[in-house]
């Protein structure tokens, strides 16, 4: 069949194929586009009956126009064999995305309020579906849900052509009333759409069985587990949502689609921030190094750092993320203030003494708004003990703040990253370096990154820190291919001995967006946030795969999210600005640039060596056309990181903004020498605006 022609339509591959027909993907060499073409059985074209059923469902099906439905162009007849012509979806089918475990609770949302909408208008033409499925709901690459195979479809007024005592459908989506081979309506697809929305937010289905038989009895006799004993961090108006559209009694369920949805946007409404989120929200100051060795300092904000890793594992306690805590370091505010400026009703504090190989460890927690103690701990032992330290910690703030632990988290808990307590100390020193973000740093960091992975070969969370090190390379200092191959492949690891680490999903991302694979950073950023939603670089990741994308308006959402996590990330500041230019929202632009500008100093009296700050910091002072102090700043990051590719890059961009175009264009240039190949981004980099016209520029990016 492949490269075979039927009327005007050539055979490309096959896609899939089930009880209703196969389906090709073929090319239709009139109008010059890809279609979908599903082959129906052959006893439809033999029996008038299956004709007449057919030709009538086929009719309803084709009046549908909704971007949620998957359209059909056109019903032809060749050599005995009936066919139908479709719109050629390239994506995924929705049951494979479940498969993966990919699905995020804002995704799922998304998907269910999609797969409503293309029903609902279904349904007010009077077609009902009937074989909704995780495997008939496709997705587009940009995300856009597409309803499959309304071929089953009955249109009220038409006669009943379907026998009674029929079951259509696969057996796992059947409505109470289907499989007793009663008549159904619309509310069968709200059943199939509540089972759909489960399968999301769980993972698994609600009503199972190893047969047909025992599927179907299920579904009549069990109700299915709660969806937040399956996930604890389900919101319980989910639950309650659910429940309704699996209610067995067809009369109870939601009685229209646009009930749902209004149910829907009620739950939408109510998550925006509220006064009580911050009842369960801890923020853990760095801890105070009181050792000996004032060196110890890596140790000391490294255990804290760990707190936070085992404490994020609980889903009923948010924790303020580890960039905002850390400029509270030595702090002398008061508990109060901390509280309010964190956004949290609970401080953690705690101190470390570490000589030789005894640890003392005292920690305390303090509610923030009743300004008191609630508990405190010290801690005595080995350097060993570390691990044991740390769990009993953790058990004891969640008893403290009567959190419920569900089996689940009471075993990650306990979860070790690593038993051996020199590959901890390495894992602890290569993070303090990896933080302060210079290219020499980040270079002792894959070192030692590297030195704990060779003493304990499963060390999860030291092949998470290897590949962030090597995508952080790449991105920020020097453009050479086997650091995104070396990124990627730590990463990977990382996920084989731990595939909750939030971190490596992070670097993945980066590198996969590097690499220009959309897809798969997408789909590495979404999970990261799935595991830790406060990570401020999988925000930042996400946001620039969408601006690449050309999705300027979601980049800047993203963006703004960073910054809000973490008012001190410098390059989501200047990537703001860049979207806000590229959309055109010239207010916006400048409230970006002023931010940007406050920002800046205070970040560089605390990092003095970040070079990647200081050129960023330069660039936006030429665009408010501060000429001189742009140029003194340019030069201060230049003489930190002489002839490295991305700086020479990055001063190309500089002078560019200043209008000094020659100079410019000799920096682009020896960027372009000493590696630098990212042609996508300098043809969108709105620094260049002012040389793309120069003869210099358009040489070098002649064939590009």
């Amino acid at each position: 069949m492949i490269g075979s022609k039927v009327l005007h339509y050539k055979i490309v591959e096959k896609l899939g194929e089930g009880g209703m027909g196969v389906v090709y993907k073929a090319e239709d060499t009139k109008l010059k586009r890809d279609v979908a073409i599903k082959f129906l059985p052959n006893f439809i074209s033999k029996s008038k009956e299956d004709r007449t059923r057919f030709e009538n469902e086929a009719q309803a099906a084709a009046s549908l126009n909704h971007p949620n439905i998957a359209t059909i162009h056109a019903i032809e007849e060749a050599d005995n064999q009936i066919f139908i012509v479709m719109e050629y979806i390239n994506g995924p089918e929705l049951k494979e995305k479940i498969e993966e475990g990919k699905q995020t609770l804002e995704s799922s949302l998304n998907i269910i309020e999609q797969i409503a909408n293309g029903l609902n208008a279904a349904h007010q033409k009077g077609i009902v579906h009937r074989d909704i499925k995780s495997s008939n709901i496709m997705l587009t690459k940009s995300g856009q849900v597409k309803i499959m195979d309304f071929g089953l479809a009955k249109v009220r007024g038409t006669s009943q052509i379907t026998k009674i005592g029929t079951t259509i459908g696969t057996a796992a989506y059947m409505s109470p009333e289907q499989a007793q081979g009663e008549k159904a309506d619309h509310r069968a697809d709200i059943w199939a759409m509540g089972v759909i929305f489960y399968e999301m937010l769980t993972g698994q289905q609600p009503f199972k069985g190893e047969f047909e038989q025992a599927i179907i009895y299920s579904i009549l006799n069990v109700e299915p587990d709660l969806i937040t004993t399956i996930k604890p961090g389900i919101p319980a108006k989910l639950e309650q949502i659910t429940k309704k559209m699996l209610s067995k009694d067809k009369d109870n369920r939601y009685q229209d689609v646009n009930s749902f949805l209004s149910d829907l946007k009620d739950y939408h409404s109510v998550i925006p921030e509220k006064p009580n989120e911050t009842e369960k929200t801890i923020a853990v100051l760095p801890f105070e190094n009181i050792s000996p060795d004032k060196e110890a300092d890596y140790f000391a904000d490294g255990l804290a750092e760990e707190l936070i890793t085992n404490l994020s594992r609980i889903k009923e306690i948010k924790l303020t993320a580890r960039t905002n805590t850390m400029k509270y370091k030595g702090t002398d505010k008061d508990i109060k203030t901390l509280g309010r400026e964190l956004g949290a009703r609970y401080i953690m504090q705690g101190s470390v003494r570490k000589f030789n190989e005894d640890l003392r460890i005292s920690v305390q927690l303090m509610d923030a708004q009743l300004e008191k103690q609630l508990w405190g701990e010290t801690y005595k032992g080995k350097i060993a003990d570390v691990f044991d330290i740390q769990e009993q910690v953790s058990k004891q703030i969640a008893e403290m703040l009567m959190v419920r632990l569900s089996p689940i988290e009471k075993v990650n808990l306990t979860k070790r990253a690593t038993e051996n307590t020199e590959a901890f100390d390495l894992y602890l020193r290569a993070r303090d370096f990896l933080y302060k973000m210079t290219k020499n740093n980040i270079q002792f960091a894959i070192q030692l990154f590297t030195k704990a992975i060779e003493i304990d070969k499963r060390y999860a969370a030291a092949y998470a820190g290897l590949s962030e090190a090597y995508a952080h390379l790449y991105f920020s200092f020097e453009r050479d291919e086997d650091f995104l191959e070396k990124a990627i492949e730590s990463g990977l690891k990382a996920l084989m001995y731990d595939p909750s680490l939030a971190e490596a999903y992070v670097a993945l991302a980066m590198a996969y967006y590097n690499k220009k694979l959309y897809d798969d950073a997408l789909d590495a950023g979404q999970k990261a946030l799935e595991l830790d939603s406060g990570n401020a670089t999988a925000y930042w990741v996400l946001a620039r795969i969408y601006h690449s994308m050309d999705q300027d308006d979601k980049a800047i959402e993203l963006h703004e999210k960073v910054i809000e996590l973490n008012p001190d990330f410098y390059s989501a500041y200047t990537d703001l600005t860049i979207c806000y230019e590229r959309v055109g929202n010239t207010e916006k632009y400048n409230d970006a640039i002023q931010r940007s500008l406050e920002m800046f100093p205070k970040y560089l009296s605390q990092h003095p060596d970040d070079a990647r700050a200081y050129i960023f910091y330069a660039q936006t002072l030429a665009k408010v056309k501060q000429v001189d102090k742009a140029k003194e700043i340019g030069k201060r990051a230049y003489e930190l990181t002489p002839n490295d590719t991305v700086m020479l890059y990055n001063l190309a961009c500089l002078f560019s903004r200043l209008e000094e175009r020659e100079t410019a264009v000799d920096y682009f240039k020896k960027a372009l020498e000493s590696g630098y190949q990212n042609y996508e981004w300098i043809k969108r980099d709105s620094d260049f605006d002012n040389i793309r016209n120069e003869p210099g520029y358009i040489e070098l990016m002649e064939g590009k």
